[in-house]
């Protein structure tokens, strides 16, 4: 069985055995009614969605090559595709922990997400969280550990503007310990910046009690690294009890924020995405 059918296939499972397993419930201190967001990420993004105290979450990302490539490349899903496993615990209602490998790179990443406040008017929630990831690049490249070493965190402020919309604002840090110098193709060399600035924008609008259409848009504000250009995702959440499962399309193949936020070449709206899913398992 080739890589992308056995993904497939695990994929199908999930699915299909989670709605019968366990329906997908949030605590009132963690997640007010109506939801802001399904899943704790939203495509690349970190969500406000706190994971229930003693609950485990295990997620599948999963970003194809882009379409751009036509059917001798299969538009995208022959190419090389980049993979996330991670497990997140819900410590408490408002605190939770994880961990999480990426195929690029070879990217093992450690994260915390902490929900400081909930505002409620009516029936709209306003929700302010905070999140953070420290990631290691584990390639045999001959760096020393402290220069494999990147860093994101992110102030997550999330609103319900009405019963079927909501937005999240996410402005964030990222470092890398080393700015590498690449030597380019045909001459030249392109820099890469240690600090950089973003602004995640991301919306959500649900269309039915199971479906729902989710946008994100992440600028990078001032400096940044040579080549690259701003990610921008547009999908659906399809959630079926214990589980939501997420189909996209996508101008970035970098899973950790750091790496979406420094390493994303592609231009949306100039043809250069490409597909991708992630699948959020509670247990």
């Amino acid at each position: 069985m080739s890589k992308i059918s056995l993904i497939c296939a695990l994929t199908i499972f999930l699915a299909s055995s989670a709605s019968g397993q366990m329906k997908r419930e949030r605590s009132s201190t963690a997640q007010p009614s109506p939801e802001l967001f399904w899943a704790t990420s939203i495509v690349t993004l970190p969500s406000v969605t706190a994971v229930p105290n003693g609950d485990l979450v295990f997620t599948i990302q999963h970003a194809f090559g882009p379409v751009s490539d036509g059917f001798k490349e299969l538009f995208g899903l022959d190419r090389s595709s980049n993979i996330r496993f991670g497990l997140d615990y819900g410590v408490s209602d408002r605190v939770s922990i994880g961990m999480g490998r990426s195929r690029f790179d070879k990217v093992y990443d450690v994260r915390a997400k902490v929900g400081l406040a909930t505002w409620m008017r009516g029936s709209k929630a306003t929700m302010l969280s905070v999140f953070g990831n420290i990631g290691v690049d584990s390639q045999d490249n001959g760096l020393d550990f402290g220069d494999r070493l990147s860093s994101y965190a992110s102030v997550l402020v999330a609103h319900t503007v009405s019963e079927k919309f909501s937005i999240q604002v996410s402005p964030a840090w990222t470092h890398f310990n080393l700015a590498k110098e690449n030597v380019v193709f045909g001459g030249g060399i392109e820099k890469e910046a240690s600090d950089l600035v973003s602004l995640g924008l991301a919306g959500r609008y649900v269309v039915s009690s199971r479906a729902s259409i989710m946008v994100e848009y992440i600028p990078v504000l001032g400096t940044r690294s040579d080549g690259t250009n701003d990610a921008f995702s547009v999908g659906v959440n399809l959630e079926t009890g214990g589980h939501v499962f997420q189909l996209f399309v996508t101008s970035t193949q970098w899973i950790a924020p750091q790496y979406v936020v420094a390493r994303s070449r592609d231009k949306f709206f100039d043809g250069d995405f490409g597909f991708g899913f992630n699948v959020h398992r509670a247990f």
